[in-house]
Parts: structure tokens; sequence; C-alpha cells
């Protein structure tokens, strides 16, 4: 027995010797460096070390040096969408005994679910390396909610709800005047921010910039009301409201929602406030004013509650479908659809479309098919019949190969100087940018792509003050072949930060593959800069003058206001152009790139014409249009959105290149939000779809107002509130112009065609109506209900073997205010 257990406690300390010899080398090198460090690290990410893929992550780095002068960088390796390993650099000098700590923001890919911190001297050793669980959803995409409150238990209902039968989980991250970001990239993980019961005039004048940013830059924004109503604007109130402000007074309040059967959606009674939104739209109508309202804020949403968050507290834990209708009315359904697929629909969803902008070069490198193909006819004549019969004739056959050698030479250096134009010989850059006037600030957004003729390492260098983000594909596109990161890869790409510089390295690349990024920075907006604009749209017409303050040309300049296109073309510097008789056309919001034609005179050209340099400029401003009115611009209708190209090439100060000798290709489209009046004589011209229609049955597009009408097409039933806040005078409706819809360049393309009906609230049944362009109000009368909304039925007739998708009538309410 003795024996046996001797031999059991021999293999024991056996088996414990070769599992510490065999530990991974990682392991024992990592707890080396941390123990043998001259500095120690500590590192803290997000909201409370919370990430979210796909977005930009905080990450707190906070260095003690406690022994001699230290210099070296400091790195971040994590995987992009693509699971390639990209990495930050960023240079690091410490005194002895200095503490450092500075936020930096990385963007992460999709799922990424860990990052890599680590130290590097000057000789290149790592010094220090600490490892990040990131710990990002996998199973359940989540919606991050920033709530600036004073009262966070009050709203701790805004967290773990379940949207769209749960493939969609909020989670609250609640802040205050200490934890709010200082820089707009701190607000990238949130989808929604919620001011509620809160100071917001308590927020350093920093932190109220960095909220300002990111909701121009896209961010959605809620403001609660109630009587707290003033202090949760703050500097926004001068922004957004229009004076005077009210009072709270106690009204029902109902959000709706979906139920189960023979459950009833509450209604409460609570404080509300009217607020009165600048270029506000209804989200959701009350009794007596709106309890939701909206209004754009360049490519943001600031959405207005008449009601405190508070108040709606039991309410959306007794029925969890009206928090989700009120989520859903704030950030728009199309968006939430996307938040819960954001695997598909995120960044790097843009991939492919913005590779199609900067994926091309100089026509001018193309090679001149005509030029080798008479060089080749001629080579081929002269070393066959005609120096064989021309030597044969002279009697000197004998010389034929050397004359054919010769001639070899001859026409391969021929052909060779020919190509040399055609031919790269180090890295080459390709951009597209978007340069943004509206407001007080000018943006611009650089698409860039960077490619080299060889396989082997490169780099390109940028100018400092601009924010770079990598854009890679989903690695759902190689799911085949695609490996888990696990910190130990090299990099594919290297961001190394410098004060003159942002130098991106590159390796382990193919020739002529495309590596994509997009360039983001602010400019003070001077006096010659920007599209001013005194516009006015009533009854279908558009009205005004437009003035270029820039000063050089603009082309193919066009005003875009929701589905109608006033067309400017040429702007010369300093020139006022009146709107009066300009052409304009109605086109369809879901085909932008039908759209996108019509501007640039794209769809004069009836085939291609790859050998026309105005063709191909006209494709490719083309593509970069229709890539900006993807994205949801000229939708807004009480805007107009101005659009046009301009004639400048980016150089000195204005270049994004640091190093003047880059060979670069590219071109810039400029825009401008132009506020809309659209009143006249005490009436207001007003978009049926404002507010969300409400789709009662069939396949109807809010988004797009389409229906589909394909071979097994159902009539479509849909809601309209035309604002319980006017007394109606008259409808009109504006259809596809035919520009469209009898273009043979859009076969797909139709206006609705078919039968129309309005429901009739006096006898409860559906009346059909003649399709015609305006409708007074004594011919509405039996069809609007005491809240002014309007139920219309279309039921389409199958349309052409191309397209399944029908145009629906624009509606436009003319009314007066109560």
């Amino acid at each position: 027995m003795q024996k046996k257990r001797g031999i059991q406690f021999f293999f024991a300390i056996l088996i414990g010797w070769m599992a510490l010899f065999c530990l991974p080398a990682g392991y024992a090198y990592a707890s080396q460096k941390e123990a043998d460090a001259p500095l120690s690290m500590d590192v803290s990410y997000g909201f409370d070390n919370t990430a979210k893929s796909d977005r930009y992550l905080r990450v707190t780095v906070l260095l003690n040096n406690d022994t001699a002068p230290f210099e070296g960088t400091l790195e971040f390796l994590t995987a992009q969408s693509s699971l390639e390993a990209y990495q930050y650099s960023y240079p690091l000098s410490l005194a002895a005994g200095e503490k450092f700590e500075q936020e930096y923001y990385i963007p992460l890919g999709v799922r990424a679910d860990q990052m890599f911190v680590s130290v590097q001297d000057v000789n290149g050793k790592t010094v220090i390396r600490k490892r990040l669980k990131l710990g990002s959803e996998e199973d359940v995409a989540e919606s991050y909610i920033g709530i600036l409150t004073d009262t966070p238990e009050a709203l701790s209902y805004l967290d773990g709800a379940g949207i769209r039968y749960g493939t969609l989980r909020t989670r609250a991250v609640f802040l205050d005047a200490e934890q709010a970001p200082d820089d707009r990239l701190g607000y990238d993980p949130l989808d929604l921010v919620i001011v509620s019961g809160f100071d917001l005039d308590s927020l350093s004048d920093v932190q109220y910039e960095a909220l300002r940013r990111w909701v121009e830059d896209g961010g959605t924004i809620l403001f609660g009301g109630g009587v707290d109503c003033a202090r949760n604007y703050g500097r926004f109130a001068e922004k957004v409201l229009e004076p005077p402000y009210l009072d709270a007074v106690t009204v029902p309040v109902s959000l709706g929602g979906e139920t189960a059967p023979g459950e009833q959606t509450g209604e409460i009674q609570a404080e509300c406030v009217d607020v009165n939104l600048k270029n506000g739209s209804t989200l959701l109508a009350g009794e007596v004013f709106p309890l939701l309202s909206h209004t754009n804020c360049k490519r943001g949403r600031i959405v207005a509650a008449a009601f405190s968050m508070d108040a709606i507290s039991d309410l959306c834990l007794t029925n969890p479908s009206s928090f989700e209708k009120l989520y859903t009315l704030v950030l728009g359904s199309d968006t939430v659809d996307e938040l819960a697929q954001e695997d598909y629909y995120g960044y790097s969803g843009s991939y492919f479309s913005v590779q199609g902008l900067v994926n091309t070069g100089n026509a001018g490198r193309l090679p001149k098919v005509a030029a080798y193909t008479a060089i080749v006819v001629v080579y081929l004549l002269l070393i066959g019949p005609g120096i064989y019969f021309y030597l044969k004739k002279r009697g000197i056959y004998r010389y034929y190969l050397p004359a054919v050698t010769l001639g070899a030479f001859l026409f391969t250096g021929i052909i060779y100087a020919l190509g040399v134009k055609t031919r790269f010989r180090e890295p080459f850059v390709t951009y597209a940018s978007i340069l943004d006037t509206s407001g007080e600030e000018a943006e611009e957004a650089t698409y860039m792509n960077i490619r080299s003729p060889y396989n082997k390492p490169y780099s390109v260098s940028l100018k400092p003050g601009y924010e770079v983000r990598p854009m890679t594909r989903s690695y759902y596109y190689d799911a085949v072949s695609a490996v888990r990161f696990t910190g130990e890869e090299e990099y594919h790409t290297n961001f190394v930060y410098q004060p003159e510089r942002v130098e991106i390295k590159m390796r382990d690349t193919v020739a002529f593959s495309p590596n994509l990024f997009t360039l983001r920075r602010e400019l003070e907006k001077t006096d010659a800069m920007g599209v001013q604009g005194n516009i006015s749209y009533f009854d279908g017409v558009v009205s005004g003058t437009v003035k270029n303050c820039f000063e050089e040309p603009l082309e193919n300049a066009a005003l875009l206001i929701n589905g109608k296109a006033v067309l400017l073309g040429r702007l010369e510097p300093g020139q006022t152009v009146s709107l009066d008789g300009k052409e304009s056309c109605d086109y369809p919001v879901s085909y932008s790139y039908a759209a996108a034609q019509m501007v640039t005179g794209a769809d004069q050209y009836e085939k291609a014409e790859i050998e026309d340099p105005d063709y191909l400029k006209a494709q490719e401003r083309t593509r970069l249009l229709s890539f900006y009115l993807d994205s949801g611009a000229g939708r807004n209708p009480s805007e107009a959105c101005l659009v046009a190209f301009s004639t400048r090439k980016l150089q000195g100060e204005e270049d994004f290149l640091a190093d003047a000798r880059t060979l670069r290709e590219g071109f810039c489209m400029v825009t401008e939000s132009i506020p809309l009046n659209r009143e006249k004589d005490g009436k207001l011209y007003r978009s049926a779809l404002e507010e969300d229609p409400t789709v009662l049955a069939g396949n109807y597009e809010a988004a797009y107002n389409t229906m589909y009408s394909g071979e097994t097409a159902e009539a479509a039933t849909v809601e309209y509130s035309l604002g319980s806040d006017l007394v109606i005078e008259k409808l009109t409706f504006e259809t596809l112009s035919p520009r469209f819809s009898e273009n043979p360049l859009y076969p797909y393309m139709s206006s609705f065609s078919g039968s129309m009906y309005f429901y009739n609230y006096e006898t409860g049944r559906n009346d059909r109506i003649e399709l015609k362009s305006e409708y007074s109000a004594k011919e509405l009368s039996p069809y609007l209900s005491p809240s002014n909304t309007l139920t219309v039925k279309y039921v389409p007739e199958q349309t052409g073997e191309y397209g399944w998708e029908s145009q629906l009538p624009r509606i436009y309410v003319v009314g007066r205010r109560e």
C-alpha cells in the first residue's frame, strides 16, 4: 500500500513539474514583466469598464514611473471587423517619479472582445503589457442609453428593457457632471442620451461642446419635460426652442404600444409642457398638445418630451410595450432595426459603399487601347512580311533573324515608353471628401483609399488634427478563413501618432489591395465658405435666392427638399441665383442612385464612355452623392439640403497628406442645410410624413413612401397624422416626375397606379377616390378624424416585369394653426 502511495506521489510531483514547464511562454513572460517593469500601469475603459463593439472606446491609462526617466511608446492592439490586428502607437516620455494619466479613443471592430495595452522602450522591448477583457455581448444586441439625471433610481426601468421581441436589450448608463465625457467620441458607445431632472448647465463648456458635437454628428438626445423642463435644456434651449416657454399643466399621457388580448393600454395623468421646437415635427400627438416632437440638428436628432421620464416609470413597468413604443418613436423604426443587427449595419457595413467611391483613379492613366493595337499591328506586319520581303528583294535574307531581334527590342522599348504614365512606382491615395458648412462650424469627412503597387511594407503620413478611423469589411464575408484574435498577432496596420504627423504603416498587403480609412476634422467657418440661402417652400413651389460664398465655382449644384429637387447647375464665386423659374422635379428617395444621376447629369449618357473624362467625372460624383443620400440626407421636410461639387483641388494647408510628393487623386462635394420658410399669409405648408404614418395593413415603407406591388401584392392601408394643431384647408398629392417614371433607364421604377380609397368616418366604409393633385377641405370633411388623421387604402395594379415597388404620392397639408 505504501509503495502504491509512493508511486502516486511521484507521478503527482512529475505532473506538477511538467505543467509548470509547459505553461505558455506568454504567461510566464507577462508575470516577469509585471514584476520587473520600471513602470506600473492601471487601465480602465468605457463607462464602468463596459464596451460596445464597432464603436469608439474611451481608454484611460495611468502610469507610475518610480525609477529613471523613461522614453518609449504606448501601444494599443485590437482587432477590427475583419479580425486583422490594428495597432495605435503614441509617444511616451516620463520623468523620474512622474505619474501620467491620459484618455485615448480607440475604434473597435465588430464583436471585439479584448484589447492589449503595452509599453515599449526605445529599443522596441516590451516593458509591461495588460489584457483588457471587454466583455462585449455576443448573444443579444445591446443599446446603450446615457442618462443625465439627479434621480437615477426613478429611471431604473430604462435598464434591461427588451426591444423587438428581445433581439435588442437596453443598458442604462447613468451620468452626472463628473462622469460626462469631455470629448465627442466619449459618447460614441451610446445610442441615445436622455436628459430628465438634470441641470444641463452644470456641465462645463467642454462637456457641453462634446455633447453638442455628438448630437450634430448623428446622435439622438431626448429632453424630458414636466416641471424641470427649463433645467433640462440648459444651453440647448436657445438653440432648439421657440419662445415663449410655458409652464407645466396636468394632461393625460398614453404612449400606446401593442398589448396582449384583453389588456388595456395604460394612461396616466402627468405634468407636461407644450414644447415648441424650432422646425419641429410631431412624433406622438396628445389630447391637448404634442407629447413627443422632434427636429433635426445636422445629422443628429433632438427629441422633446412633454412629460418627465420619471413620470412614466410606472406606466412603462406595467406596460413594457409602452416603453418600446417610446423608444422606437425617439430613435426611429429604421434605426432600431439597424441596432438589432449592428453586426451587419454597423460601421463595417459601409465598407463596400466606400470602396466604390475611392477604388478608382485618374482616367488619364488608362492605357490607350487603340495606340497599343496599332503598334502591335505594325510590329506584326513589319517582322512578318515587311522585313522578310525587304531583305529577300535585296538578297540579304541571312540578316532576317538579327533584324527581327532588333525589331523586337525596338518595339519593346516603344511599348514600355508608352506605358510609363500608366504605371505606379510608389503608394498612391484616392479620396472623396464631403465638406459640410451647415451651422456655426464646418466639418470635413474624407474617405481615403491607400494602395501600393508592390507586396512589401509601406507607409503614408497624414497631417495632425484629423480623427482617423480604419474601415474594414466584416469577418462574416470571410467566415470560413476567419481566426480568433488572440493578441499574439503582428499588426496589419499601425497608426503612429507624432506631434507633427500621423504615420500609417501597413504590411502583409497584396499589391493594389484597398486599405480604406475615414478622416474627420472640424474647420473654422469663414466668410469665404458656405452657401447662403433665403428659401420658401409653399404649395409645391420653391422660391427665394441662393448665394455661393466660396471663392471657387461650384458645379452640379442642386437643392433637395424631401423628394423635390431644384437643379441650379454651375454657381460662380459670389453669385446669387434666383430660384424662380429653375428646373425642378420630384425624385424617388428610395432610389438614391437615380436621384444622384439626375443631379450630376449622368443620366444623359445612354452608354458607358470610359474615354470621355466628363462621363467618368459624372460617374464619380454620382457615387459620392448617392452614398450621401443613403445616409438620410435631403429627407428633412423643414430644410433644404444644398449639394454641389467643388472645382478646387486640395493643396497647401487644405491637403490632408503630410508629404506633398505622395500621389493622390480625388474630389470634394459641398453640402449646406438651409432652413425653409413654409408659411404664407398665415397658412402653413407641412408634409404628412413628418409624423411616421401608421401601417394598418399591407406592405408599406414609411422611410421611402413606397409599397410592394408585385404579383402577390395586397392593398396597403395607411393612417396619416396631418396635425391636430391645424385647421386643414386642402391636401396636395405630388407624384414622381416623368423624368424617372417614364425613363427607359429605370424600367423598375413606377408611380402608383391602381385604386385609392379614403376611410369615411361618417359611414364607416372606404370610399373610392379619384386620384388627383389636390383635395379641398370640403371634399375631405367626412374623411378626417377629430384629431386630423386620414386613412388611405392603396390597391395597386401589377407593375411591369422589372419592378415590384410603387412610389406613392407624397401628401402635403395646407392649413392654419388653431
